[in-house]
């Protein structure tokens, strides 16, 4: 059965791992690891202008193994608004610009009202575009990862909010109900049921960086199975930068996110085929929401002041 709480989880996952342990270091010990793994990392290494320095490798279509990607993702976004790019700077001034927008008509207080139409498909694939270049960032050298939006009405399945679509089966797109979006808590000016719909657009871009730049790795020490395919997409790579994300998102867009990491483990729990170590369970954190008290001084926005220019479909 399913785990109630995230304590009972790690208990489980920590009984399951002593029963196992000897089993899966032979496992471990007889399968090769993904060639991608013993190629260059993503992040740049050493000083600009400096002896041994190296850029940031260019992201490659399925070109990267996923949990190098997670790294490069908690690597990027931990530098906060002051490792912002040129292009990442007009983003935030755009997102900025719409938090300050208190009236009626703006894009977060229309987000917020019951029928998501309310917000035309073209206003959120900007949405889409200025939260894709924040949070996951990338340059002009790299592979584009351009993800298509679209409103369903589903009211009468109101257990379904989001599908993302791979780009194999039609995508990469996200698609959202227009009515059945539960959020958790509303802060400052974006409400509950906006915090919602923003948290359920990150879910899918999760998905959708991992579907455009993860190898597709078979047969190997953390395969494409394991870290991405496992739990209709929530594997060990969507946790990892969920959690990022997660950690992040008060700084970064100044307000707490809930990404419901947890509640897609339980949603789908029969899916599980590789489970992961106690230590690895521990380092997704989370209850990181639940447990962590959101300050607005902690966002960059009030610290620094004005932004400065410089496959298969899954469930979320």
């Amino acid at each position: 059965m399913p785990p109630d709480t995230t304590d009972e989880f790690l208990e489980m996952i920590t009984e399951l791992e002593g029963r196992r342990k000897s089993q899966r270091l032979a496992e471990k010990k007889n399968q090769p690891a993904c060639t991608h793994c013993f190629g260059e990392v993503i992040a740049a290494e050493g000083i600009p202008g400096q002896p041994g320095y190296r850029k940031r490798a260019p992201l490659r279509r399925e070109g990267h193994h996923a949990l190098q990607l997670a790294d490069e993702i908690e690597s990027r976004i931990s530098l906060g608004k002051c490792g912002l790019s040129s292009q990442q700077n007009v983003a935030y001034n755009t997102w900025k610009t719409w938090r300050k927008d208190n009236s009626a008509d703006s894009l977060l207080q229309k987000l917020d009202r019951d029928d998501g139409r309310d917000v035309t498909e073209p206003e959120m694939r900007k949405l889409i575009n200025v939260l894709s270049t924040l949070l996951f960032p990338t340059s002009s050298e790299d592979d584009k990862m351009k993800v298509d939006f679209g409103w369903q009405d589903w009211s009468e399945t109101p257990q379904r909010i989001a599908t993302y679509y791979h780009a194999d089966k039609g995508g990469p797109l996200i698609s959202m109900c227009c009515f059945n979006q539960v959020g958790d808590e509303g802060y400052d000016n974006l409400g509950i049921v906006a915090s919602g719909r923003i948290a359920t657009i990150l879910n899918g871009l999760v998905h959708a960086y991992l579907d455009c730049y993860a190898c597709r790795c078979k047969g190997v020490l953390g395969s494409f199975e394991e870290d991405v395919e496992q739990l209709a997409g929530h594997g060990r790579a969507w946790q990892r930068i969920a959690g990022s994300i997660e950690r992040w998102s008060p700084r970064i867009l100044g307000y707490p996110l809930d990404i419901h990491r947890f509640e897609s483990i339980v949603m789908n729990w029969y899916d599980w085929k590789h489970w992961p170590s106690r230590r690895e369970v521990e380092s997704w954190q989370l209850d990181y929401y639940a447990t962590t008290e959101f300050d607005e001084s902690d966002s960059d926005d009030e610290k620094d002041g004005e932004g400065e220019g410089g496959g298969e479909s899954e469930e979320m």
